[in-house]
Order: structure tokens, then sequence, then C-alpha cells
């Protein structure tokens, strides 16, 4: 079967690169003319373990190649669309997917199968998709194949979840999640489960949504926690020894493309009721950029040096999508010298270095925004040397602090009261 994958970012290439890897002549397709020149020499143009490998391996035999041209889906059997779909104002922005979807409709043949696996609101595959490419193609549903399959990945994680967690496969019809699920079956050893496109929607963004909501239970906790004197991750630790609970972490925001969003797209729906317990969580979450700039400023007086620690948005990745930082770096930039040191970022719309001692040289306060594994392995003895001042604010709980307070360091935790 011979596949388009349209859209080559975090979701996109790693998803092409393993089904090229299981014997499918794959092509993708991008807008970005860079991108597809580096995927067409075998080189990731995102941070990825595993996929610079499998990724020069699929080009070098001629199984996956990339382009900007939308004229090879007539050349496919199937596309599998991997466009972004953000929020806007709390609304789902799903222009990418249309203009997609539209022109995939425009060349593509009877028979044809169209799998979306972006994140949408529930209703857009039966609603907008449908419409789309009837409307591009000039076939009827059931003259073309249609289906949502969620992607269901984890930056840093991808090349390994792609073949080990289980998909979910919803159709219009039986026929067309069958269609997709054939697909899928030889690709993931974790199984694929069919069921209705509607089903398949709601399922990821319940996922995520869930997981907005823990983590907004756990930052609220760690602003109780700092109010009354207790230690959040204590407390969490020890609420977490109960076999029915599970409490997720707290930090400085939260970021990605998915967890700030998805829940927007599963509240607009909901009754006032349902929607405020939503929303309720994301407007905490989204306010503890805030509330993490304000600790800064209390432990550090204006116009001395930062040194934020952490750029991407989650631990050992380079992807910077909504990341605390931009906010937290926002905040802080007009009173402050801020120096922002990131070891897997690349590229960013704000100044950054990859060089952890020029970051922290002469700074009166580091702060750890990123829960870096690198972070937890930082030589203190180096940095006593060169900071203006010995004071670090831990927004992660990853800096070990008996090794910083040896050298003479104020520590400071997020959701640790005094």
């Amino acid at each position: 079967m011979r596949i388009a994958v349209v859209g080559l970012g975090y979701v996109g290439l790693p998803l092409a690169t393993a089904l090229a890897s299981k014997g499918f002549e794959v092509v993708g397709i991008d807008i970005d003319e860079k991108k597809v020149e580096k995927v067409n020499k075998g080189v990731a143009p995102i941070e990825e373990p595993k996929l610079p490998e499998m990724l020069k391996e699929v080009v070098s035999k001629g199984l996956l190649r990339a382009t900007t041209n939308y004229d090879v889906i007539g050349e496919t059997d199937a596309a599998i669309i991997a466009v972004p779909t953000p929020v806007k104002g709390g609304k789902a922005d799903l222009s990418y997917l249309e203009s997609a979807l539209r022109e995939i409709g425009k060349r593509m043949k009877e028979g044809y199968l169209v799998v979306i696996e972006s994140t949408i609101p529930p209703g857009t595959t039966q609603g907008l998709a449908k419409r789309v490419l009837e409307e591009a193609s000039g076939l009827k549903h059931g003259e073309f194949y249609l289906a949502h399959a969620p992607e269901r990945l984890a930056p840093g994680k991808a090349m390994e979840e792609l073949f080990k967690v289980p998909k979910l496969v919803g159709g219009l019809t039986e026929e067309d999640a069958k269609r997709a699920a054939s697909i899928y079956s030889k690709l993931t050893e974790g199984g694929v489960i069919i069921t209705s496109a509607i089903n398949a929607e709601m399922s990821k963004l319940a996922e995520n949504t869930f997981r907005d909501l823990n983590i907004a239970f756990a930052n609220a906790l760690a602003l109780l926690a700092e109010k009354l004197g207790a230690d959040v991750w204590e407390v969490i630790k020890l609420a977490n020894t109960h076999p029915r609970v599970n409490i997720h972490l707290p930090g400085p925001g939260v970021g990605g493309p998915c967890l700030t969003k998805d829940p927007y797209m599963l509240a607009e729906p909901m009754e006032d009721t349902s929607k405020n317990l939503i929303i309720t969580a994301r407007k905490i979450n989204e306010r503890m950029p805030h509330h993490f700039a304000e600790l800064v400023k209390n432990m550090v007086k204006r116009g001395e040096k930062v040194a934020l620690l952490g750029l991407a948005y989650k631990g050992g990745v380079d992807d910077i999508r909504e990341s605390p930082t931009l906010k937290i770096y926002d905040l802080l930039k007009d009173d402050y010298e801020v120096a922002v040191h990131d070891p897997y970022v690349k590229e960013a719309p704000i100044p950054f270095t990859n060089d952890l001692l020029s970051a922290v040289r002469g700074a009166s306060l580091i702060a750890v925004v990123t829960d870096h594994p690198d972070y937890k392995e930082i030589d203190w003895g180096e940095v006593a040397k060169v900071v203006k001042e010995k004071k670090v604010l831990d927004g992660r709980n990853v800096v070990p602090k008996e090794e910083v307070l040896k050298f003479g360091f104020v520590y400071k935790a997020l959701g640790v009261g005094t």
C-alpha cells in the first residue's frame, strides 16, 4: 500500500518513518521546503530518540520521500493527516485541517482512504471532514473511506509508542474503521481498537483533559502548601501511597501542543456546569507561569540577572510549543536580565544558550523551569564559582537540595511553604 502522510512535524514524521520501516511506500507532504529537503537527505529536522537512525535507513531504501506538492496523492492509496489544530480564543482553528482535506479531495480517486490523526473537536469527522472531501472530490462517502485515528504520542518516546501503544481507530462506518485498522495493525504491537469516529474523537480529548485536570489539582495543592507551610511534593508522595490515588506533579506551567488545547475542544460543546470544571482547571494551569514569576521577583532584586533553566515544555526533548518558559521570560524581561538555558533546543523565538555556565554566570538567581535529566547532574561546585548570588528556585523538584546547600546556596522549591 502507498501512503501519503500530510504534515511532517512531531507526529507526522515519526509516523511516516515508522510506516516505512514496516514496508509501506510512504510520501510525506509538508509546506516547509527546508524540512522536506532535510527529510529527503535522511536528516531528522526534529529531536526525537531513535528517529534519526530509522529515518536515514528508510530514506536510503527508497521507502520514504517528501515533497511540498499534493499531486503525489494521485499516486497513493491512502492519506493520513497530521497537521496542527491549534486553539484560538478557546475554539479550535481547523483551517490547516480543512486545507489539507481540500487538497487531498481534489486529487483522490474512488476507493481512497483518508485518516485524520490530528486532534479534533467531537463531530469533526462526520461534519467538516466528510463535507469537504465530498465537495472537493465530487465523490460521496462510501465511494471513499474516512476514519479518525488520534495520535497518542509523547515527544521523546514517539518511536517506542508508535509500535507499542494501543491504537484507537474510529470510522463513520465499520468498513471505514476496518480499512484504517488494516494499516495500523501492521504497525503497533499494542493492538488496534475499532470504534466509531465520535468515540475516538472524544476519547483522545478525554485522555488529555483528565491529565490537565489532575495537574491543576496538583498545582492547587502546591499553592495551598505554600500558604500553609507544607511541602506539596511530600504531600503528593504520601497521598499516592493509597492504592487508588495517583496525583500528578505540580510545576511552573503546563505546555505542549495537547494539554494546552484539548480541554478547550472537549469543553466547547458542554453545558456550563461541566464546562466550568474543565475551564477552571485550565485557568489554574495557565496561572502557574505568573505565580512562578512572582516567586522569582520575591527572591531577587529588580535589575539583577536571572537564569531560567529549561526552554522545552518537558524534560528530555527540544519541543518548545506552548512552553511555560516563554511566558515566564516575557513576564521578567522588562525588569531583569534574563538568560535562558536548554541542552536540547536548537531554535526559539527568544535568546537562549546551550552552555550552562554561560547562562548562570553572574546570575543572582537560578530558576529551574523544565525537568531535563541534565539538571539532576549539574556540578553545583562549578556553578557556585560563577554566580553572583547563590540562590536556586526549583520549579520541578529536580535539584538535589542537600547538594546545593553544601555549596552555600539558598534553596526554594515551588509548592513548599516556610
